[in-house]
């Protein structure tokens, strides 16, 4: 009796270089990948647990999502301290996140600067043997962003000097949402009313307009596998935790703790942050901990080049 045998041809999954031509519009891109790649959700109101608000996010394993892009540099090989990701389009605008820490050769030793340390090596993702280490506000210990000089001399007086006028007129001005909410809203809380709570209806309606910025516990959240957004950011059992998340979440880097843009609204000077270990937390604004600067980039950068993965980073103008 003969034996059927059936071979399943591995298709080569899509990347922005099957997708994309030299010119286009980068978000437009993005948008065209919808459907194309596992790793891109479009949060529409339907998406199960999704935030809602129409955006399209990466989410998966590091080495699963092909968001790499080079930014601040054109040599090639790109740089590994000009590596950033996409977290998504969000509002119409692509959203990046510096893929490894920030060090002071970027932001300086002025500001919120408060030193240097050793990262986590049985957690880090990245490839720093020291990480530098600032205050969210070391001035007033108070969680009122428009007072922090990391905002304002790190972030967007030194990275925007150091990248230069080029660069810097790539990425726009956005309006952060920076009101926050008690950590019972955000941090113990699923992402999709992270987000509600955070972005959409926080605990006080406090914006603040620059370049550069930090990211949202949400945007942490969701960058895990959509089985684990049902997990809370915070809680004493790691099984409903996001350090469960964390072998499937790209924004997880592990080597001490990542400020967040989102204040605690319980205590005057409570900070979320994304602890080591992949949990969401909150401390104390004066605290030295690492930072990923975050921004939009202007709606008329356009793709160029690559596939998105870290050896082959889309190159942008």
């Amino acid at each position: 009796m003969g034996v059927n045998v059936y071979i399943t041809k591995n298709e080569k999954k899509l990347t922005l270089a099957d997708v994309c031509s030299n010119g286009q519009i980068l978000s437009s891109c993005i948008v065209a990948m919808d459907g194309k790649d596992d790793t891109l959700y479009h949060h529409t109101s339907t998406l199960t647990n999704g935030a809602g608000d129409n955006s399209y996010r990466y989410a998966g394993a590091s080495k699963s999502v092909n968001n790499f892009v080079c930014f601040g540099s054109t040599t090639n090989p790109c740089p590994t301290d000009n590596l950033y990701r996409i977290i998504g389009v969000i509002d119409g605008k692509v959203k990046l996140i510096k893929y490894d820490y920030a060090t002071s050769t970027l932001l300086g030793t002025d500001g919120d600067y408060s030193g240097s340390d050793t990262p986590y090596t049985n957690y880090y993702k990245g490839s720093l043997t020291s990480i530098d280490q600032y205050s969210w506000n070391n001035v007033t210990n108070k969680n009122t962003w428009s007072e922090s000089n990391l905002n304002k001399i790190n972030l967007n007086t030194n990275f925007i000097n150091n990248i230069g006028s080029t660069w810097a007129n790539k990425i726009a001005t956005t309006t952060w949402k920076v009101g926050g909410n008690t950590f019972d809203n955000i941090g113990s809380s699923v992402p999709s009313i992270a987000y509600q709570n955070e972005i959409v209806a926080p605990a006080e309606n406090t914006t603040y307009d620059a370049k550069i910025g930090l990211m949202y516990v949400s945007d942490y959240m969701y960058g895990a596998t959509p089985d684990k957004w049902t997990l809370i950011g915070g809680d004493t059992d790691s099984t409903k935790n996001y350090k469960a998340a964390t072998s499937v979440n790209w924004m997880y880097m592990g080597g001490t703790l990542d400020w967040t843009i989102s204040r605690n609204s319980n205590y005057f000077t409570g900070v979320n942050v994304v602890y080591f270990d992949g949990i969401v937390t909150s401390n104390r604004a004066s605290n030295g901990y690492v930072v990923r600067p975050s921004f939009n980039l202007e709606s008329s950068v356009k793709y160029v080049s690559g596939s998105g993965s870290m050896s082959d980073p889309i190159i942008i103008e």
